[in-house]
């Protein structure tokens, strides 16, 4: 089924996502000022997000989201895949294909978990793994120690084949950077990448 069939375009997609990722800053910031302590786990610090999203009240205070299903670790149609977070529009919620899935990966300026973030984050995207019938998906970086932000973009980079390298956009604050990469495979997709920091907020414990 092509996307078409909703009336919208690919700048209108690429929008609506941005919008959502903008309620995710949002949202982190709620986090940050509730002084929540976390473990050193993806699964629990992505879990923080979802109380927010998962609450009908706090939704209709955001600007994008509020228009969208939101769940999280969603077995996906017709693949073996399990996408992190799921924003389905109420506008084709019969269609479980369209959605804007968002990947969560911890990110600590090293090299092993920058390969990860490609390998099991990026790559889930290109190979089709999980859909991207609406032409772009995210990525949510949780940088749980401090990181030398440019050495951490080249190790990632270095997993990544030149056309996709990640390429910075907005403005980088001292917890928050924001990245854009383009890919070819299986069609043209484009990925926005959220970095936010929880330094200062994970719990000195080893996790997943």
């Amino acid at each position: 089924m092509d996307a078409s069939v909703f009336g919208y375009n690919e700048a209108y997609y690429r929008s609506q996502l941005r919008g959502i990722l903008h309620d995710i800053c949002l949202t982190y910031e709620q986090i940050i000022q509730s002084g929540v302590k976390l473990p050193n786990n993806e699964n629990i610090i992505r879990n923080e997000f979802g109380k927010y999203f998962s609450c009908q009240n706090y939704k209709m205070t955001t600007s994008t989201a509020r228009y969208y299903y939101y769940d999280y670790e969603v077995s996906l149609q017709n693949t073996s895949g399990r996408v992190d977070m799921r924003f389905l529009s109420q506008n084709c919620y019969a269609v479980q294909d369209y959605f804007f899935g968002i990947e969560c990966k911890r990110l600590d300026g090293k090299r092993h978990l920058s390969k990860e973030y490609v390998v099991n984050g990026i790559r889930r995207y290109t190979t089709g793994k999980y859909p991207s019938n609406l032409g772009c998906n995210a990525m949510l970086g949780f940088i749980v120690c401090p990181v030398n932000l440019d050495d951490t973009v080249k190790y990632v980079n270095d997993n990544l084949a030149v056309e996709e390298y990640l390429k910075q956009v907005g403005t980088t604050t001292e917890r928050v950077a924001g990245f854009e990469s383009n890919h070819t495979s299986p069609g043209q997709i484009v990925l926005y990448h959220l970095w936010m920091s929880f330094v200062g907020m994970i719990e000195n414990k080893s996790g997943n």
